[in-house]
């Protein structure tokens, strides 16, 4: 029997060593309008901070009124995918709330949120407009490539997410409590972001199972944060980090993808298939270029973007090696909690072989 959730927000701010980012962000928390009816929490998720991230977040609280309850909990596993699930796993109410120590929540988030939920039954996911705060001005070069900050839009106007899109933003995300417990249930547990220095995936992941149980992704631009973009943030250097970055949970997805596809049509994954699955993978996306591109990479680097694609696709190569030996065991592990969500949800959703 599925446990029924009193209504409201669980609010979940997960933080490794995020002392010096948390008061704007607390203090925005504070100005949260609360909807009719609804009632809110703050979990505070430290993950093995080595900073007084604790004691300085129940200080700033108290300071500013503690205008809703404030729980403090301890995950010294440090990668964000832990930290998240200690967080989900913990939350009272209806929905939670997913933000990052440096998001700053418009003060009417939550009504917009709870509005959008209750005319949207079919919506599992909710996605929210991430508006820069500078430290200072944009650099010329970095026009264009916003959305590789998580910032901007996921998708141009509001509305339902396309069919098979599960590239959702973890900041400002509100999903439903016991669709949540629904996954615990039926053994899904996150295979990203539990690598430390790769705080990312999580977001996907999340959504890609929800997808999985026939649930929708839904945007609106009513529903807004702002995201702090400190100068040294904004960065060429930092832009290659998040390809980087990017590579390295490509190789679960592609992970997921062949594991959807093999509960569709019912085979079972071996060594073999994975590396055939992957080998026929790497040379699709080396064909996608034309040699002199590979040549112009190695020879003549520079910042457009098809290098900073091929960059991507030369690391997924080497995350490939990298995580080889593990990946049996993290097919076999996506193979089981999925069977258990297909025998609840016919297979609707399906994943892209290749990276977008």
């Amino acid at each position: 029997m599925s446990k029924i959730f009193a209504q409201g927000f669980s609010i979940v701010l997960c933080t490794h060593n995020g002392q010096s980012r948390l008061s704007p962000t607390l203090a925005h928390l504070a100005k949260l309008q609360i909807p009719i009816g609804h009632n809110i929490e703050l979990l505070v998720v430290n993950n093995g901070s080595t900073d007084q991230t604790e004691s300085f977040t129940y200080t700033i609280w108290t300071a500013l009124g503690a205008p809703f309850p404030l729980r403090l909990l301890a995950e010294p596993r440090t990668g964000k995918g832990y930290a998240v699930e200690r967080g989900y796993d913990a939350a009272l109410y209806s929905y939670i709330l997913t933000v990052d120590d440096d998001n700053w929540l418009q003060a009417d988030y939550l009504m917009e949120a709870a509005s959008l939920l209750e005319r949207h039954p079919d919506v599992g996911i909710l996605q929210g407009k991430s508006i820069g705060a500078f430290e200072t001005e944009l650099p010329e070069w970095a026009h264009g490539l916003e959305v590789f900050f998580v910032l901007g839009s996921p998708i141009p106007e509001t509305g339902y997410f396309p069919a098979n899109d599960y590239h959702v933003w973890g900041a400002g995300m509100v999903i439903r409590t016991a669709d949540w417990v629904q996954l615990r249930r039926l053994g899904f547990a996150f295979l990203t972001s539990k690598v430390p220095g790769k705080a990312a995936g999580e977001d996907h992941e999340t959504a890609i199972a929800l997808l999985l149980l026939g649930r929708k992704i839904y945007y609106s631009d009513k529903l807004q944060y702002q995201h702090f973009m400190p100068a040294k943030r904004i960065t060429k250097e930092n832009l290659k980090k998040n390809f980087n970055l990017w590579s390295y949970i490509m190789h679960y997805y592609f992970l997921y993808s062949i594991i959807i596809d093999s509960n569709k049509k019912s085979y079972r994954v071996t060594r073999a298939v994975l590396f055939r699955r992957i080998l026929k993978r790497i040379l699709g996306m080396i064909s996608d270029y034309t040699l002199k591109q590979h040549l112009s990479y190695w020879v003549r680097p520079n910042q457009e973007f098809y290098q900073l694609r091929l960059y991507r696709d030369y690391n997924y190569c080497k995350w490939v090696i990298r995580l080889w030996g593990e990946s049996l065991k993290d097919a076999i592990f996506l193979q089981s909690w999925m069977k258990n969500v297909i025998r609840e949800e016919p297979v609707k959703f399906m994943m892209s072989d290749n990276p977008t």
